[in-house]
């Protein structure tokens, strides 16, 4: 136990002391990440943080520390957020955020409370997913369609999906139109047409394109790299190089992670 703690405070110490450089660009940091660097996350999610080369992006800084945390440069996503200077607003945000999870009436007016004062496009989407979960869903839409049009990623990511339960598929168009902006789209078609439809039809020619879409985002996941191997491997339509194949076994065995 003392062991993991004092590995989880170097990786802090080191975080907090990593600072991107203006030689480190945002495609040279991707291209780090996309070969498994996990310290190239951690400096991709300070730019979504400070708005450095990309636009500030609260969902942004937090895809890239859970792919971090994932590649193991960080113990836990919450690592690289307690990390943050106290006072952070993206840090304010994933912590009352974190507060309101614990469903403490108290608690939870107080919150919605900080969230009305706020005003960012973050904060309105949160109050959104609050005012939802509590019943109000035309209200709560309302707001995450306002932050939506602020420019907040994460609304736009909600809106393309017309359940939250995960009874209704994401909406393809729409997540085509975003996945530009958000990333992480690309990874949910890649899903999306990967899987069988309520018809029992799937497309995985098209997954596989999204699939390498958001390997170049440096957002594709195990799942993904596994069903991009085995639909080469088996004489899929795609076209890899000797990189693409190196990358993707490196997120289906990551370096660091030892077989038995």
């Amino acid at each position: 136990m003392v062991i993991e703690e004092t590995l989880c405070s170097q990786k802090l110490t080191e975080q907090k002391s990593m600072t991107v450089s203006p030689q480190d660009s945002v495609m040279s940091l991707l291209y780090q990440a996309r070969w498994g660097d996990g310290s190239a996350y951690l400096k991709l999610a300070d730019c979504y943080r400070d708005g450095i080369g990309v636009k500030k992006d609260f969902f942004g800084m937090i895809t890239m520390a859970h792919m971090a945390e994932w590649r193991g440069a960080i113990n836990r996503m919450d690592d690289y957020i307690y990390g943050l200077p106290d006072g952070h607003e993206y840090k304010t945000l994933f912590l009352l955020m974190d507060g309101y999870k614990s469903y403490i009436q108290e608690g939870t007016d107080s919150v919605e409370h900080v969230l009305c004062n706020n005003g960012s496009p973050e904060a309105k989407t949160l109050l959104g997913i609050i005012t939802i979960d509590k019943g109000d869903t035309i209200s709560g839409m309302n707001m995450v369609k306002d932050a939506a049009e602020q420019g907040c990623s994460l609304a736009e990511l909600l809106l393309t999906i017309p359940d939250w339960k995960g009874r209704l598929r994401a909406d393809a168009t729409k997540l085509g139109i975003i996945a530009h902006r958000v990333p992480l789209a690309y990874l949910i078609l890649g899903d999306l047409y990967y899987e069988p439809d309520d018809n029992g039809k799937s497309n995985k020619q098209l997954a596989v394109e999204y699939y390498m879409k958001a390997e170049e985002h440096a957002v594709l996941d195990r799942y993904g790299a596994e069903r991009v191997l085995d639909y080469y491997r088996n004489g899929g339509n795609v076209q890899l190089t000797e990189d693409d194949i190196k990358r993707l076994e490196l997120i289906v065995q990551p370096k660091d992670v030892e077989t038995e």
